[in-house]
């Protein structure tokens, strides 16, 4: 991604879409946490552009210097998968994407677990406080409570390192607000002390192996990382959206 050096010069933006049946997915490997889905590939390419701008609002709310872009955003497809599922659909493969394929370096390490604390602020500012009621809430038609949704983030974001074949302890706390502390920090120490030798290559899990597609490299788990947190922190605030409705 190339930052403009005039007020008038537009941001290229490089977007990987997922198109699939009955759905299209689509991120922008630049900006980790930026993904979306929508019914079309043309739709989805329309909220890629509203999601980047959102991103760097993002950045902003957390204290980041970001340029201002207004709306000089030009949307690229970089890569493009046809697959034969719904990319929107939970629990779906995660493909590997060719961008995804170059080595990660330490400064992108550490970009990750500034976002990583971006996003669990974000995380834990809208449930903080929640009553049971509000966390065993779910409406018809919706996959998970608000209460195994944060066990879901918990879960999840120590699989993601272990898909390099890093052994993380497995033994967890069963209060979902102490797990998702614990989990975190789990995650947080192994990037710190990230293993040269996974900073590249592409890797296939040793344990709970997928049978559909399980290509994974240092790239796409600190995308995935970021990108699952915010993705489920959108779903809770849909979640109480429709609870307050309830409630009305």
């Amino acid at each position: 991604m190339r930052y403009p050096e005039k007020e008038k010069e537009i941001l290229n933006i490089f977007v990987c879409l997922e198109v699939g049946a009955g759905a299209s997915g689509a991120f922008v490997p630049d900006c980790p946490g930026c993904w979306v889905f929508a019914r079309t590939k043309e739709r989805a390419l329309r909220k890629v552009k509203i999601a980047t701008l959102e991103w760097f609002d993002w950045l902003k709310r957390h204290q980041e210097s970001v340029i201002n872009l207004g709306s000089k955003v030009n949307i690229e497809v970089a890569e493009m998968l046809k697959v034969n599922y719904n990319p929107a659909k939970a629990g779906k493969p995660e493909p590997l994407f060719w961008s995804e394929i170059r080595p990660v370096t330490k400064e992108e390490i550490k970009r990750t677990i500034r976002l990583l604390d971006y996003s669990r602020k974000d995380l834990l500012d809208l449930v903080s406080g929640l009553t049971e009621k509000q966390l065993r809430f779910k409406p018809p038609g919706e996959p998970r409570t608000i209460r195994n949704c944060l066990k879901h983030i918990a879960y999840v974001e120590p699989w993601y390192i272990t898909r390099l074949n890093i052994e993380l302890p497995e033994d967890h706390p069963r209060d979902v607000f102490e797990l998702l502390n614990h989990t975190r920090e789990l995650v947080v120490e192994a990037l710190h002390n990230f293993p040269k030798e996974k900073m590249k290559g592409v890797f296939q899990p040793d344990k709970y192996k997928s049978p559909v597609c399980d290509l994974w490299t240092a790239r796409k788990v600190l995308r995935r990382l970021v990108d699952h947190e915010r993705l489920h922190t959108k779903y809770i605030q849909k979640l109480l959206k429709s609870f307050s409705a309830g409630d009305l």
